[in-house]
């Protein structure tokens, strides 16, 4: 079974189960939770959904009763936080334990991996570095991550991933990159040379890659998460962008208008998921995680190295 249909099998089945929600004691955490995760009251309203000034107003009860001192420009804990809140936010984590959740998180290009999973409570995907996904889950914001080898300052290799006190790094498996352009980029010389990225301190490596490959980059704006706005700033500046085939819906790249950039690079990124010691990682709905990613990775694998098989024939 390919993995799109797999993820469309978990979807319907999904919508069978009633939603997790928040108790109403830790009702306003979950907003100021969902604030941080998405960096801004509109983005919050939209993924919760409420009005934006409900949110606003569980910020402000909530900067009010933990005494938080927010921290302007900071990528991370912008709000504010201190021991109290975070033990606050450690029981948040153990109610959703309890009701066999786990809030995962992980950027727009790895969203897909995460589709129609029962046992797990998804956040707004968003483009970070990895210290600050082990940052987030220190503090108990979210209790798991899917983060790649791009998102580090340096090298990592699969035997020997990044560590973090008090965070667990799981391997995934690999997943190979491919660079998409416009269809009406097909003319020789109209093929973009410069490559759509989040931004540099997000995915430093991936920078680093395409740069050495000779490409030009374009960074896109940090307010821009969702892959419709990724797709129109690609084709109004006639970009390249890196995209995983295996995990599109079939016919997605056709319908997108999107062909293969004829000057690949070879984009080989490793998968950690990040949890925290103990509890979490040794917890049933954990160990589905992290088989469940394993077997969608290994499945993606198996259905692009047919593709480049069945090429390879048709070229001889």
């Amino acid at each position: 079974m390919a993995c799109s249909t797999i993820v469309q099998a978990c979807l319907a089945s999904r919508r069978q189960l009633p939603a997790y929600s928040p108790p109403e004691p830790l009702e306003h955490l979950h907003v100021l939770d969902l604030l941080e995760l998405t960096g801004s009251q509109s983005k919050a309203a939209q993924a919760l959904p409420m009005h934006q000034s409900t949110v606003c107003r569980s910020a402000a009860l909530m900067g009010e009763q933990f005494r938080l001192q927010p921290r302007p420009g900071a990528s991370v804990l912008r709000y504010g936080t201190n021991e109290s809140l975070q033990l606050l936010r450690l029981s948040y984590r153990a109610h959703r334990m309890m009701d066999g959740q786990l809030r995962i998180a992980t950027d727009p290009l790895h969203q897909p991996l995460l589709a129609g999973m029962l046992s797990v409570q998804s956040v707004p995907p968003k483009f970070r570095h990895s210290g600050e996904w082990a940052q987030l889950l220190s503090q108990a914001l979210i209790d798991g991550a899917i983060v790649s080898s791009w998102c580090h300052h340096r090298r990592v290799s699969a035997p020997r991933p990044p560590t973090w006190t008090g965070v667990m790094t799981v391997p995934l498996g690999a997943l190979p990159l491919q660079l998409f352009i416009p269809t009406t980029s097909s003319a020789e010389d109209l093929l973009p040379r410069k490559v759509l990225l989040p931004r540099r301190p997000a995915m430093p490596l991936l920078h680093e890659a395409l740069a050495w490959h000779g490409f030009q980059l374009e960074e896109q704006p940090l307010s821009c998460h969702d892959l419709p706005a990724w797709l129109k700033r690609m084709r109004d500046r006639q970009l390249a962008l890196p995209l995983c085939p295996g995990m599109l819906e079939p016919g997605w790249i056709e319908t997108q208008g999107l062909m293969l950039h004829p000057e690949q690079a070879p984009l080989l990124e490793q998968l950690w998921l990040l949890v925290p010691e103990g509890r979490v990682r040794s917890s049933r709905e954990a160990r589905h995680l992290i088989r469940t990613l394993r077997l969608r990775l290994a499945k993606v694998g198996e259905e692009l190295l047919g593709e480049a098989e069945a090429l390879m024939d048709s070229d001889e």
